[in-house]
């Protein structure tokens, strides 16, 4: 693709025309329907190109970007009524790549905006849900309403999809310094002056709603997480379960759970707490 390229290989002086490029893409692919709910192959292709931009280029992204990346993930992950034939697993693949871009190495201008990745996490745990067998037409139809337009419902997302987003709750706990570009030479270099810090501290009050995702996925009677799956996701939970700390689960199921959900929410932190002491004593 064009736009890869002219991203991906601007030379000393072009930082700032690669920016705008970049601003303005991110324009045209918010604010047209077309491009961000038309056919899955277009939708990689806009995908693939803001994936690149964050990763081999994380000093260039500019915070006044990630409103527009936040949204266009948002309405790309939004249920709809109409189904393409095949999943598109690469559109997943894509937006963990994105977000586990901006949470490693532009932590920085992430936490200005943890309630969009609260949502973005929120949804992409909701989409891995599968529906039970033998569904009758009107409930199979109610689970494909929560579906993005590029999940079939006959094809669900699977194992390494779930890997690949408990890998990005992991990443959240991750100690980092954000890269930045001096004034001399358009260099990324990390500031001397910097303390590589994770978002787990500012991120703990807005686990809750993703974790309220994972507990509607298995609340939900229409649908299954198999076991192999929430095994793949466990070590991504359990990052969520250390953020979010004993008061805030407190608070979290007093203020949000019916009964199942806190039975649900009791199983889980029992395997964390189960895991947080092997070895231990």
């Amino acid at each position: 693709m064009i736009g890869s390229g002219f991203i991906s290989e601007f030379s000393t002086g072009t930082l700032k025309v690669v920016q705008t490029f970049v601003t303005r893409c991110l324009a045209a692919f918010t604010g047209r329907p077309h491009l961000y709910d038309g056919p899955s192959e277009l939708k990689e292709h806009c995908l693939e190109l803001i994936a690149k931009h964050c990763s081999d280029r994380p000093a260039a992204v500019r915070s006044v970007d990630l409103g527009s990346i936040w949204s266009l993930l948002s309405k790309i992950l939004s249920g709809t009524a109409n189904h393409e034939t095949a999943t598109s697993f690469a559109t997943f693949h894509c937006i963990i790549s994105i977000a586990d871009s901006l949470v490693r190495l532009r932590r920085d201008v992430v936490m200005h905006t943890l309630p969009h990745l609260a949502f973005v996490l929120h949804r992409l745990l909701l989409i891995t849900k599968r529906a039970r067998p033998q569904l009758g037409a009107k409930q199979s139809k109610l689970v494909a309403g929560t579906l993005p337009s590029w999940v079939s419902p006959s094809q669900p997302l699977g194992v390494a999809e779930i890997r690949a987003f408990s890998r990005l709750l992991t990443a959240l706990t991750v100690k980092t310094v954000p890269p930045t570009y001096t004034t001399q030479q358009h260099t990324a270099v990390a500031a001397e002056t910097q303390k590589a810090e994770s978002l787990a501290k500012p991120f703990a009050k807005h686990v809750g709603h993703v974790l309220l995702a994972y507990i509607d996925c298995m609340n939900d009677p229409l649908c299954v997480l198999t076991p192999e799956m929430r095994r793949e996701l466990e070590p991504g939970l359990f990052s969520l379960c250390e953020m979010l700390g004993e008061y805030n689960r407190d608070a979290l199921m007093v203020s949000s759970l019916d009964s199942g959900g806190k039975t649900i929410m009791k199983s889980l932190w029992r395997e964390y707490e189960k895991q947080r002491y092997v070895g231990k004593g």
